[in-house]
Order: structure tokens, then C-alpha cells, then sequence
């Protein structure tokens, strides 16, 4: 006598069956009815928000696709968390650093997502000087952030003096960016408002801002 075997997964048989029921062949697993599943994508689909999470700088790039109201709530909310985020960190001051510190403050600093940003620089440069103000009030509106600074050849053994002021920001214990010279930081314009664009670009910050600064900045063209 033939015994019909089932072909195909989720088919069963008589002979499945008489199995199953003397507890032979394991239970069949209970098939979700598929208007179980439209109706699970479905809420999904309502429950989704692609506005979710987004930065500022993305909600401002949205802007054109979004409407104005929605947009402007979401960028409220946003802000909003940021403030709060900030009003709990844990530095909000500019720290000197020492070589021996280096990798204390700096690479095991910078463990669990931590962003530090260290300023390099000499004292009798005027090349430095235009960041030096800036870079301390930028320690302060953004406390989430470490900033530090330290002399440049107490910091490196032999480091040019032509290379200050170099910034170096660490992440994840690992040096992310290294930014040489003050062009980047709109040259002897730098302020605050430009360390917080520039940093925010890279990610570091996030920033209220609608439009660079450095356009903006006493003898711009």
C-alpha cells in the first residue's frame, strides 16, 4: 500500500495526520491568516514617520517636501531634546590637556560614541588667535561635546608651529577628522557661530543655524 507523503511545506496528509494526532510528528505551526498580516503592515505603515529622529540640519533639507507646520513642530521637538540633552552633560568648559593625558582624556575619552575636539595651537602665533575666543565659547554652548586644547608641541613631539591651529575630533577611540589651519574656520572671522556650523557639518553638534556663516562673517565677499 502507496502512503501519501506531503510535497510541499504547510501541505499534510491522512497519514500526517494519524501521526501527528499519536503525537509521532511534531504539532503544524499555526499560519498567520494573511488579512492578520495586511492588517499588522498595514498599522506599520500608519505608525511610520520618515520625519522620526532626523536631525535639524535633515528637517531643514526636508523642507521643501514637508509642510511648513509639520516640518516646524518637528524641529521644535527636536530642539527641544537637544536642550535637555545638553542642560545633562557633563562638561560645558574648555579643559587643557597635557601630553601624558592624551590617551586617557582623549582616546579612552572618546569611548561610547563620546565626540572629543582638541585644539592644537601656539601661544605666539597669530595664526591661533582667531579660534582661541571662539573655540572656549563653543566648549560652553555645547556641553555635550569634550573640547580641549593643548600646546601643540607639548602635545606632539616636534609639532610645526606652521600646522597650528590644527583640530583633531575623536570618536569611538578613533581620530575621525583632523582639520589643519584656519580656512575651514573662515580665517581671522572665525567665531563661534562658524566653529558651530563647521562642526555640525561634520556631525559633532547639531546646530540651530539656517545658513553658513562664514557667507555671512565682517569682510566676507
Amino acid at each position: 500500500q502507496l502512503v501519501a507523503m506531503a510535497m510541499c511545506p504547510g501541505d499534510t496528509t491522512e497519514w500526517d495526520d494519524i501521526q501527528r494526532k499519536f503525537g509521532n510528528f511534531a504539532p503544524l505551526k499555526k499560519e498567520t491568516p494573511q488579512r492578520e498580516i495586511d492588517r499588522k503592515m498595514a498599522e506599520a505603515a500608519e505608525k511610520y514617520d520618515p520625519l522620526e529622529g532626523r536631525t535639524v540640519q535633515e528637517l531643514d533639507a526636508a523642507e521643501d517636501d514637508v509642510d511648513e507646520d509639520v516640518l516646524a513642530k518637528y524641529r521644535r521637538q527636536r530642539l527641544a531634546e537637544l536642550k535637555k540633552v545638553q542642560a545633562s552633560a557633563r562638561f560645558g568648559e574648555l579643559r587643557h590637556l597635557c601630553r601624558k593625558d592624551f590617551v586617557r582624556e582623549v582616546t579612552e575619552g572618546s569611548a561610547g560614541g563620546q565626540w572629543v575636539a582638541l585644539l592644537l595651537y601656539v601661544d605666539s602665533s597669530y595664526a591661533c588667535q582667531p579660534i582661541m575666543r571662539p573655540w572656549e565659547e563653543a566648549a560652553r554652548r555645547f556641553p555635550a561635546v569634550k573640547f580641549m586644547k593643548g600646546v601643540a608641541s607639548e602635545i606632539i613631539p616636534d609639532f610645526p608651529d606652521s600646522m597650528t591651529p590644527t583640530v583633531i575630533l575623536y570618536k569611538d577611540q578613533d581620530c575621525v577628522k583632523q582639520i589643519q589651519g584656519l580656512d575651514d574656520w573662515g580665517g581671522g572671522r572665525c567665531n563661534v557661530d562658524i566653529v558651530e556650523w563647521v562642526l555640525s557639518e561634520l556631525g559633532v553638534v547639531e546646530t540651530e543655524l539656517e545658513e553658513d556663516p562664514r557667507a555671512q562673517a565682517p569682510g566676507s565677499t
